[in-house]
């Protein structure tokens, strides 16, 4: 755990006596902004001219889209029932690097993470410092294979159980997590014989930083559009808008997976007094690392880590949690060549309906157009010279037991590098042909409704099937706990509820050894007749949050910018008096006297003073002794 995070102020409130200090220094500087534009203040909506509500309205689809899709699809379920048979031969598989998710059947990908889950829970004291129970686990990760998209040949939840089986291999060859054989022994509990942060990088990893591994894993593209971070900002989708081009869709995976571990109870983790806040970073930290526009700082900052540069606990964590996610997200390239080919044609067929998106928008082409034998061949080179080996051989530096995988990518790149050689020798048409048919661009209707491009929500408006109600789904109190047995002992759904991905029976006809997904039902699908009364439309939510700008507009004012304190006249209800004339800095200001005996010299004609007084009044300028000393030129 990173030293000092106990004194943040995530604290809940109260726990931290300078808590309200704080909140006040960020209001204060929250006006300091408010007061820019000379002095005069513009506000949050913009001046007296112009309402400016945009940002506010896009963070509140973004809120009220992740909620839905977090709490429409929050079902019961029900742990996967598999015969004793049946869970050993899954355990051997995943012991195993050649292992092939997009060979398993539903039941059977959900029964494999749950078992890596289950034998991370027999280390010695895991459950008791997380705080989190395998009841708990189960519906989450019911829950979370829901928000993947079917459709995405790539990006989907076998995906994420191959990332997921990958951090295990990595972390069990560094002995600091049980062989999953320990689940056919019940009881027997699991301690590692490395001591913790003991000098190696990896021995820095406690049971929160375990847990975040697991998670981060699991939920790492949790939403995945099944496009990228570069289509989108030329796209000018909203959700590259509100994180400004940066990391877009990790932020969104981040969002997503922190919104389903609180609806199933786990938010104990995360809003830990102590350890909440360490929580929090890491998990964010570690899927933002997956951006691979990133890549090249992280390698900087890796190879200053390994160098010795990390000296606090908390940096050492973070980066060694982000190497192995980084590695286990292209882990494929050091996959068994078989299992590696299957991934490269997955992606590239991914990128193919990418490209044929871009081109129906006319946006330029940013990834492969198609995806040929040698198109694949080419991209797989690329890669593994340029990105996977140069991790790996990174990563062995702080973790040598992983030279085995660093290994089998060297092999699989001479592999490549051969079959490139004899597509480019033959030249044929077959390697130069397409291996797939992409998507049509309307397919992606079904993704996250913020990373779409405006221009073709707008072209689909008139089509109610492409409607996405972004009103939150409120559960009752009965179903808010994610540890109630009645969530967690029901029967599961027959069908898939999926609300942006429905699933079709085409997902998957490309895919001849796939077991068959469960049909989609017919709520699946968003439509505006399923909508109810009570469910707003996004355009409710923009109209109001613009009615609370119209509101809150600052009329511009002659007011010093630093006078941000509220007066006292406005909080009593009297008029507050009327400011003074100002001076100009070339007159010598005097105090004066009124007074209508007096004797003395002449009097000074109101006009000359700018002081509003009657002509009838005599003023008399008292004598004052100045100490030239004191006296400053201004």
């Amino acid at each position: 755990m990173c030293g000092g995070v106990k004194n943040h102020h995530f604290q809940p409130v109260g726990a931290n006596p300078r808590q309200n200090w704080r909140r006040r220094s960020a209001d204060v500087g929250g006006l300091h902004l408010a007061m820019e534009n000379t002095g005069h203040g513009q506000g949050w909506v913009g001046d007296s001219g112009e309402l400016k509500t945009k940002f506010a309205e896009l963070l509140g689809d973004m809120y009220t889209s992740t909620l839905h899709a977090v709490n429409e699809l929050g079902s019961e379920f029900a742990p996967p029932d598999l015969s004793l048979d049946a869970r050993r031969r899954l355990i051997r598989s995943l012991e195993r690097w050649h292992f092939e998710p997009h060979k398993l059947s539903e039941e059977e990908l959900l029964a494999c993470t749950l078992i890596l889950f289950e034998a991370l829970y027999r280390i010695e004291g895991m459950e008791e410092a997380i705080g989190v129970s395998m009841r708990q686990i189960s519906p989450f990760v019911q829950h979370l294979r829901r928000i993947y998209r079917l459709e995405n040949s790539y990006h989907n939840f076998e995906h994420a159980l191959d990332v997921l089986q990958a951090s295990y291999s990595y972390l069990r060859a560094a002995g600091m997590v049980p062989p999953l054989p320990i689940l056919l022994e019940p009881g027997r509990m699991w301690k590692s014989e490395r001591a913790f942060d003991s000098g190696p990088l990896v021995t820095s990893l406690g049971f929160h930083d375990l847990f975040v591994i697991y998670i981060a894993a699991i939920g790492h593209d949790a939403g995945h559009p099944g496009f990228s971070n570069l289509f989108m900002k030329n796209a000018g989708t909203p959700l590259s808008e509100v994180y400004d081009g940066k990391s877009a869709l990790e932020q969104m995976h981040c969002q997503l997976l922190l919104r389903v571990m609180r609806f199933h109870g786990m938010g104990v983790v995360l809003d830990h007094p102590v350890t909440g806040l360490h929580v929090r970073r890491l998990l964010l930290e570690t899927v933002l690392a997956t951006d691979m526009t990133v890549h090249d700082l992280f390698m900087k900052n890796f190879q200053s880590a390994i160098g010795g540069d990390a000296t606090s606990i908390c940096h050492r964590q973070v980066i060694i949690c982000q190497a192995i996610m980084k590695c286990a997200d292209i882990s494929n390239p050091s996959r068994p060549y078989a299992v590696s080919k299957h991934w490269a044609a997955a992606l590239m067929e991914e990128w193919s309906s990418q490209a044929l998106y871009e081109k129906f928008l006319h946006l330029p082409t940013t990834v492969q157009s198609n995806d040929s034998p040698i198109n694949e061949a080419k991209s797989q080179v690329f890669f593994i010279t340029h990105f996977a080996k140069p991790l790996l051989d990174l990563t062995i530096q702080a973790v040598p037991e992983m030279k085995p995988f660093a290994e089998q990518c060297v092999s699989n790149l001479r592999i490549w590098t051969k079959r490139l050689k004899c597509l480019e020798a033959t030249q044929s048409d077959r390697a130069n042909h397409a291996s797939t048919i992409p998507r049509h661009p309307d397919d992606f209707m079904t993704a996250f409704p913020l990373t779409l491009p405006p221009a073709h929500r707008i072209c689909h408006t008139e089509e109610p099937t492409l409607v996405w109600p972004t009103a939150p789904y409120m559960r009752s109190s009965e179903s808010s706990s994610g540890s109630s047995d009645s969530n967690l002992c029901s029967p599961a759904c027959s069908v898939s509820s999926f609300a942006f991905s429905p699933i079709s029976e085409s997902s998957n006809s490309n895919n001849s050894n796939t077991h068959p997904r469960p049909p989609s039902s017919a709520g699946s699908i968003s439509v505006l007749g399923s909508l109810t009364s009570g469910h707003h439309s996004p355009a409710d939510g923009h109209a109001a949050i613009r009615a609370a700008g119209k509101l809150g507009i600052r009329k511009q004012k002659s007011i010093n910018r630093n006078s941000w304190s509220p007066s006292v006249f406005s909080m009593s209800g009297q008029p507050p008096p009327k400011p003074p004339v100002p001076v100009p800095k070339s007159t010598v200001t005097l105090l004066v006297s009124t007074t209508t005996n007096a004797v003395g010299p002449p009097a000074i004609l109101p006009s000359d003073l700018g002081m509003g007084v009657s002509v009838a009044d005599t003023i008399v300028i008292n004598p004052i002794k100045l100490d030239k000393s004191k006296l400053t030129r201004s």
